[in-house]
């Protein structure tokens, strides 16, 4: 039998809890997120549409995993962006204006918390629950022992404060994606063929990357990486915003 040291049942029961605490959060921010583009923005359907934008970003990636982590990372604000404008430009045709493309923003984000945060949180909590009844360590080698063992020890160390702030980083990329897909319809509603849709997709994929790498690489430090990439975000779309208003009395 093999014999493993354990956190303490405290500890455990504390960690179980705060990632308890963040799956209900994320949860609610994704069903929030769906509430908020069929009322506020009155468009479920661009919400929709922003959901397949992430997936289909998402399928492409997938195959860049084979290449290796970094790369996949340093592919995921392009291939997110790309996937935004080919729908916008598609089937979001009628994605247009500033709460419509909040909607497909927020589709977008929610996706993206269902399958990184959300996710995440789920499996830490089924796995502690494992972990404190022992049930997870029938059957294991001492190989998969000693990593279940660390795996109890790191996430034993979490607290409802880190938890907390887990919640509060999806609520910022909601707001972030929201504001990438505001910026990336400019650039599709401008036009002027591919080439200059792609130069205008530049400017986001350059706000994104550092944010999607750093998440990838080093969840450790997203918070001020996505704040500042938060901050650029809304400058741009503000500026953004005075270049369309001075240009409409000369169109």
């Amino acid at each position: 039998m093999i014999t493993v040291d354990l956190p303490s049942p405290a500890a455990l029961e504390a960690a179980s809890s705060a990632f308890t605490f963040a799956l209900v959060g994320i949860g609610l921010l994704i069903v929030g997120s769906a509430v908020a583009a069929a009322t506020w923005a009155r468009s479920l359907n661009g919400w929709a549409l922003g959901s397949v934008s992430f997936v289909l970003s998402q399928t492409a990636q997938a195959t860049l995993l084979l290449l290796g982590p970094l790369i996949a990372a340093l592919a995921s604000a392009p291939l997110q962006e790309a996937s935004r404008a080919i729908i916008l430009s598609t089937a979001a045709r009628r994605v247009r204006g500033e709460r419509p493309s909040a909607a497909f923003g927020f589709g977008h984000g929610a996706i993206d918390l269902l399958t990184s945060s959300l996710a995440l949180t789920l499996s830490a909590v089924i796995i502690l629950g494992g972990i404190r009844d022992g049930s997870i360590f029938a059957e294991l080698s001492v190989e998969e022992t000693d990593i279940m063992h660390a795996a109890a020890v790191f996430l034993s160390s979490q607290t409802l404060f880190s938890a907390a702030l887990l919640v509060a980083q999806g609520a910022l990329m909601l707001g972030l994606h929201a504001l990438l897909t505001a910026i990336v319809l400019r650039a599709v509603v401008r036009g002027g063929g591919v080439r200059t849709v792609g130069r205008g997709l530049l400017l986001p994929i350059a706000i994104h990357t550092p944010v999607a790498v750093v998440r990838t690489l080093l969840p450790m430090a997203t918070m001020p990486v996505l704040l500042g990439a938060l901050l650029v975000a809304i400058l741009v779309y503000r500026r953004g915003q005075g270049v369309m208003a001075e240009s409409v009395p000369n169109q």
